[in-house]
């Protein structure tokens, strides 16, 4: 029968034992706490955790993703608490939809016998480890128009998908990114004041991590979702998040966010095509004469990232 299957762990747990095994142990089950409040009494959800893996599947499709958001959620906030950059709390995971086996087998004091396999546990397992930042990216069947409406267009899902994602993995299979900062279900102002709460703990955590290359690649990933989630309360280039964005980040590491803000203005020009977005401009034509400005000019050459170029040469003319 076919599930869908997500397939969690903790970005650097494994380096959080090397350096402490105590502090990393503590950390853990707080993750456990988490995740086991926010589970157990949904019955439309099975999962297991072991060590700093979560695997969970469901054929509620909704249920699976906006369970994995408010995961997610409430490990971020957790970060503002620590004081050593050493130890976070950022969830990694792959979600996928396919045929999977699952059996419920006797134990024993000495040994489990349950077992799994499926399609969606390979596809979930070893998409994973490819991911950068704390991001819950989901893979839909480009050929399967039944799972792209249930999954693109599920009115119960209260994270946005976002589509314009440039991941490549399997042949067959695009794939879009739950904008878990965000949770749709709730009045527009709380949305708005939860995503600023996430995106000031981003923030801080981008800006601490910065002397370490793979490290900060992470958090600059992580930020690069809040904004994508905060991006609908964006109503023009004055905006006083974009501003932080774009005083805060201006050293050539952080060119992604370069190309987020931009993005996102490109994108919200459509909507507000009367809205000032003169200052986005002025911080396009002074980032675009640096350095790493090769990295944007790279990622929009994509095949899948063409609608960008054009859109963003429409942008700046």
């Amino acid at each position: 029968m076919e599930k869908i299957l997500a397939y969690i762990d903790l970005l650097g747990f494994t380096k959080m034992i090397e350096n402490d095994h105590q502090k990393a142990e503590e950390l853990l089950l707080k993750f456990y706490d988490i995740a086991f409040r926010i589970i157990k009494d949904d019955e439309r959800l099975k999962g297991n955790i072991s060590s700093d893996c979560l695997l969970v599947y469901s054929e509620d499709y909704a249920a699976l993703i906006n369970c994995l958001a408010e995961i997610y959620r409430e490990c971020f906030l957790l970060n503002d608490s620590f004081t050593n950059a050493d130890f976070y709390l950022l969830p990694r995971g792959a979600v996928s939809v396919g045929a999977m086996t699952i059996g419920e087998r006797d134990t024993s004091l000495a040994i489990t016998k349950d077992f799994m396999i499926g399609k969606a546990l390979v596809h979930s397992s070893k998409l994973e480890p490819q991911i950068k930042g704390s991001r819950l990216l989901i893979a839909v069947n480009a050929e399967d128009e039944q799972q792209k409406t249930s999954l693109l267009e599920n009115k119960e899902i209260r994270s946005a998908l976002y589509q314009n994602c440039t991941f490549k993995f399997w042949p067959g299979y695009h794939y879009v990114d739950a904008l878990w900062f965000l949770d749709l279900y709730k009045d527009p102002e709380e949305q708005r004041k939860e995503i600023l709460q996430l995106l000031k703990i981003a923030i801080k955590l981008t800006k601490s991590n910065s002397h370490n290359t793979k490290i900060a690649e992470h958090y600059i990933n992580t930020l690069r979702i809040g904004l994508l989630s905060y991006s609908k309360f964006v109503e023009n280039g004055n905006d006083a998040m974009f501003q932080t964005i774009m005083q805060d980040f201006k050293n050539d590491e952080y060119w992604f966010l370069w190309l987020t803000v931009i993005e996102i203005s490109i994108n919200r020009k459509e909507e507000l095509k009367n809205a000032d977005w003169s200052l986005v401009l002025g911080f396009y034509k002074k980032v675009s004469l640096e350095k790493s400005w090769m990295f944007v000019i790279e990622e929009i050459n994509k095949p899948e990232k063409l609608y960008l170029k054009k859109a963003l040469q429409t942008f700046i003319d």
